[in-house]
């Protein structure tokens, strides 16, 4: 708590002047795009139009403004018509495993179509604007570790642009302990990395790393994997439609990965279909031995859940090993972003936030 408020004082300080601006900044009408929750429950919010990154907490308000120094964006590719493609086998069986696994159409992964024409890329114009901001986490250092256009960029507690690492994808989910950046890549086969806090190497992988090929071929329009960093120091996985996490010892890594499975009413629940919306994120919830996931009413049809329209979140109680179902009331779209004490915080499809009770 100390170290997290010692980074809002010294953000007010680096940025004092855009500070007073930024008074009229809400979360509540204005929050866009990703968000990440600190241990002390606040949120880190990227405001595109500052371009800048904002501490919030429901109880407190605005506790610190600061504004990024990120890479130019990259070169832009133009598309040049060439020969009518053929489809490639390989593509081809990445389609259908998704179908057949996750429920995923294959429209939603297909680039290269019989008799269309695939795109080369040609050099473009020189960028003149920074890379936007995809994924960021603060780590125990009070450093923020931005992932950008399959960039790792460190922004140093003084505010400056650190070191950058290039990746090998586009990355899902982030986390940080007091040792390590944890990367979960948007594949269709899980695969993780633990990366060093000093110099971005990477200490140990678990899943398939031929996915980052697969998907970079075929970029993935949804996310089908999951990954959380819990309160026990352990890192649980979900994969597809599944309802039990792997997990994963963050030191360890793929060494033992264990496996923990949920029942709802006596009796182990079925796999959700996550069609055309993918998964939605899983959060720890300080404190206590619980995780929570989102789903859609029409993904959990078969599962046993309760019929409700819209979002409805999962709630795994880690120590009993049981499932439970929490209707929002809200409607599809918003998506989980953190988790108070007794309320959990969803971004609105059209900006802004929306509460819903959890117990």
């Amino acid at each position: 708590m100390k170290i997290r408020l010692h980074f809002a004082l010294s953000c007010l300080l680096l940025a004092s002047f855009a500070g007073l601006r930024a008074q009229g900044w809400d979360p509540g009408t204005q929050a866009r795009g990703w968000a990440f929750q600190d241990v002390d429950g606040s949120l880190f919010f990227y405001d595109a139009g500052s371009r800048s990154m904002r501490q919030w907490q429901k109880s407190g308000g605005l506790l610190a403004t600061q504004t990024l120094p990120l890479p130019p964006a990259r070169k832009a590719p133009v598309p040049k018509v060439e020969a009518p493609a053929s489809v490639d086998a390989s593509a081809s069986a990445y389609e259908s495993a998704g179908a057949l696994l996750y429920g995923i159409p294959a429209a939603q992964r297909t680039q290269l179509r019989r008799g269309k024409p695939a795109p080369k890329a040609e050099p473009a114009a020189e960028a003149t604007c920074d890379a936007t901001p995809e994924r960021w986490v603060l780590d125990t250092a009070n450093r923020i570790w931005v992932v950008c256009e399959e960039r790792l960029v460190v922004i140093e507690r003084d505010g400056q642009m650190g070191a950058t690492y290039p990746l090998p994808g586009p990355v899902e989910d982030i986390a940080a302990d007091h040792d390590g950046i944890y990367l979960n890549y948007r594949t269709i086969k899980p695969y993780l990395e633990k990366r060093s806090l000093k110099d971005g190497e990477v200490l140990w992988a678990y899943g398939d790393k031929g996915a980052l090929r697969e998907a970079a071929a075929l970029p993935l329009l949804v996310a089908l994997n999951r990954m959380t960093l819990a309160g026990d120091g352990s890192l649980y996985l979900a994969e597809g439609g599944g309802l039990a996490f792997t997990v994963l010892d963050a030191d360890r890594g793929p060494k033992a990965p264990g496996q923990s499975f949920f029942t709802y009413h006596d009796a182990v629940v079925a796999r959700a279909n996550l069609g055309r919306t993918g998964r939605g994120p899983i959060l720890p919830w300080a404190g206590k031995d619980v995780l929570f996931s989102a789903f859609s009413g029409p993904q959990l049809k078969g599962t046993g859940a309760p019929e409700a329209k819209g979002i409805i979140l999962a709630r795994f109680d880690l120590a009993k090993g049981t499932l439970d179902w929490v209707p929002t009331g809200l409607s599809e779209g918003h998506r989980l972003v953190g988790l108070l004490d007794h309320e959990a915080v969803f971004l609105n499809p059209e900006g802004g936030l929306s509460y819903a009770p959890i117990h």
